[in-house]
């Protein structure tokens, strides 16, 4: 967990133009320069006074999406129908950003769990939730130590296990790596198709980074990266003289990277592969490498199928 100076969180409902309720964190902007802002408050050089982040995984409502407890999250949906979605729901309406994902890694209180062995917490199976019809956990159903902040009332649920999940604004391009700065892909007209110019290289003395496997196993590196893998964490090469803060700012390294065990993965293949996911309390996010239809088959990110990419949302 680490701090983030000058947020302020309150729980709210607000409804979409559609006339949907949706159950949101209100993160409020509360430093006093622009300078001090956290990262998700800055988009395109514009200062935000707020952001509000759903607190379930969505879920179908018809055609519509919505953040509501005790409901199965959204599945069989690919990225571009899963933007139009969330953007269909009226302005400021968008796809979690990577940015707004660190966010709410970085907040979440050490002890969370979450639905990582078949509805149960696997470290302790008296941590259970409400199981769909389709074997997923209904939404916010898990207790109170699967929410963020440990609180039913006010935080956000289910941010570990149960489902891999979907982002915006990083991507991997034939294994390398690409970023929208600070908060840029909460943007209303931020262009985060597979064609889009918008998106940064992360760069490492002078040379585009790259994840893949290379000559080294799954490697974060400058050189030739080649096919998918997937490997614990703490077993990825770092191949870089100079590591950039940006590799540390996206959570793609940590500071304990070394002695982490949660599953990272790779496909250097794909034109391009996109999802975050965090799966075990004490561990870090994962990037694993996914095609814009994938499966959400554990252990697995070459599967080219129907994507089961349950989302959550962001406002400006």
């Amino acid at each position: 967990m680490k701090e983030r100076k000058y947020v302020k969180e309150t729980p709210v409902v607000i409804y979409d133009k559609n006339g949907l309720p949706n159950m949101m964190l209100k993160v409020e902007n509360t430093a006093p320069t622009k300078e001090q802002a956290d990262p998700i408050f800055i988009v395109k050089g514009v200062e935000y006074d707020s952001i509000y982040l759903s607190r379930f995984l969505n879920s179908a409502a018809g055609d519509q999406v919505v953040s509501l407890p005790f409901r199965d999250p959204l599945a069989s949906i690919n990225m571009d129908d899963a933007i139009q979605k969330i953007r269909q729901k009226g302005d400021g309406w968008h796809l979690l950003t990577n940015c707004e994902w660190q966010y709410i890694k970085d907040t979440t209180r050490p002890g969370t769990h979450g639905n990582t062995a078949y509805g149960k917490y696997h470290g302790d199976s008296a941590e259970r939730s409400v199981l769909s019809e389709y074997g997923r956990t209904e939404t916010g159903s898990g207790p109170a130590s699967w929410y963020h902040n440990g609180d039913k009332e006010t935080g956000i649920a289910d941010t570990i296990g149960n489902v891999w999940k979907i982002v915006s604004g990083i991507r991997l391009k034939r294994g390398k790596l690409e970023y929208m700065a600070n908060n840029d892909a909460a943007a209303p007209d931020a262009d985060l198709s597979e064609e889009s110019a918008e998106f940064l290289e992360v760069l490492a003395d002078g040379s585009p980074v790259k994840i893949g496997p290379g000559e080294n196993g799954m490697m974060i590196t400058t050189g030739e990266v080649e096919g998918w893998d997937c490997v614990e964490r703490g077993d990825v090469c770092i191949d870089l003289k100079t590591v950039p803060d940006i590799l540390k700012d996206i959570g793609i390294i940590t500071d304990d990277t070394e002695t982490e065990t949660d599953i990272f993965a790779a496909d250097a293949e794909l034109d391009e592969a996109i999802c975050r996911s965090w799966v075990r309390a004490g561990t870090t996010l994962r990037i694993p490498g996914r095609p814009r239809w994938a499966s959400t088959i554990p252990g697995r990110a070459r599967t080219r199928a129907l994507a089961c990419f349950p989302l959550y949302w962001g406002i400006l």
